[in-house]
């Protein structure tokens, strides 16, 4: 995986391995979708406010043992982000987006406010947290805006009181068709295989065309191309007799490297469900499993470079990821939000038929950002 001029190599592959790490370690079943790269931003804007072992954590978490300063680590960032969103071009829908929305009863700290708004394009909403429900409407109403109205509730209004100090909040929202649509005059019911001999009825999309295909030794995977030849969306498909969980545990950069290395063009038979997904995620749940843990207590978390106020036991008490994707005969259109509130305490021909659980996710593909990973596992009725 290729990392564009003037960013390290090893900076992109760290941020593809947070993803899969972050991906292997979440606790579902049933079909579930993430987009690694909101909340890597969301968590970046949370390194800028930390200090200490809470810095440390988050960053060891998001760069494993690269060395880099702060300064670099977040001028790549925005070197990344600007790229990957003013490449997409005119046929793809792509926008990422970073609030701070602050209890007007506290000062953000101006270098915080500073590194924000240069590296974030961040900024900062004041607001009187003693009215709950006003506060959750202002701040449901931008996420709904910045995904086209697919995220409206991210923000419930008793997670907000007048100990709270501030919400930061990303947003992502992707669309773009495929650079084959599906006909939709193709689309029929399937069975769809699940384990212990039981079948749910999709929607299944057909089409026949030139992919990169990969044949490892227990799965198969293609990457369908979506217009403007900057993303694509990668399958993998588990053999028959194969669980998709034996194939997550090996989900890492290495893992989706080969894959991409080793693609070759083949005409194919495809057959992908139409489906919708939606995630939600509790963070303070999921980012322990990579070792982050002190933000998340109000007797260890430390935030001095957050604000101006000295407010003893300043902590991450909210941190959830909101997902919705979908994918039919025209293309792909996902929307993702994350927020942290800190408060104090068959045919002759080969063919791909992906009628059986598998895993996916849409890539930039130049430099590998995962900007969603997830799995296809409906529920039987």
């Amino acid at each position: 995986m290729a990392m564009m001029a003037g960013i390290p190599v090893n900076y992109g592959h760290s941020l593809i391995e947070f993803s899969t790490s972050l991906y292997r370690e979440l606790d579902q079943t049933e079909s579930v979708c993430i987009s690694p790269y909101s909340i890597t931003a969301a968590f970046l804007l949370l390194m800028v406010g930390a200090r200490g072992r809470s810095q440390q954590q988050i960053t060891s978490a998001l760069f494993k043992n690269s060395i880099f300063s702060e300064e670099e680590k977040l001028n790549y960032y925005k070197y990344l982000n600007s790229y990957i969103i003013q490449q997409a071009g005119v046929n793809v829908s792509l926008a990422s987006a970073n609030r701070l929305f602050v209890n007007n009863r506290f000062t953000v700290l101006q270098n915080m406010r500073k590194k924000a708004r240069r590296y974030f394009g961040t900024d900062v909403s004041l607001k009187d947290f003693t009215r709950p429900k006003a506060s959750a409407f202002v701040m449901n109403r931008w996420v709904s805006k910045q995904t086209s109205a697919k995220i409206k509730n991210l923000i419930k209004d008793d997670w907000i009181n007048d100990d709270t100090v501030m919400f930061i909040i990303n947003v992502i929202y992707f669309k773009a068709t495929w650079e084959k649509q599906f006909s939709p005059k193709k689309t029929s019911k399937w069975d769809f295989q699940l384990p212990n001999n039981k079948t749910v009825e999709v929607d299944m999309m057909i089409t026949s065309l030139h992919v990169p295909f990969y044949h490892g030794l227990d799965f198969t995977a293609i990457a369908l191309p979506l217009k403007g030849g900057n993303f694509d969306m990668v399958f993998i498909l588990p053999h028959q007799k194969i669980e998709l969980k034996n194939i997550e545990l090996k989900i890492s950069l290495e893992f989706l490297s080969d894959i991409s290395s080793g693609f070759n063009t083949k005409y194919l038979h495809i057959f992908i469900p139409k489906f919708k997904l939606q995630s939600n995620f509790d963070l303070t749940r999921e980012l322990p499993k990579l070792a982050v843990t002190d933000i998340f207590k109000a007797d260890k978390a430390n935030f001095s470079n957050l604000i101006v106020e000295k407010t003893p036991n300043l902590y991450v008490k909210i941190a959830v990821h909101q997902v919705v994707f979908n994918v039919n005969e025209a293309g792909v259109e996902g929307a993702a939000a994350t927020a942290s509130g800190i408060s104090f305490r068959s045919s002759s021909a080969p063919g791909f038929l992906a009628n059986r659980p598998f895993l996916f996710y849409v890539r930039d593909i130049k430099s590998g950002l995962i900007l969603f990973i997830g799995r296809f596992y409906p529920k039987v009725g």
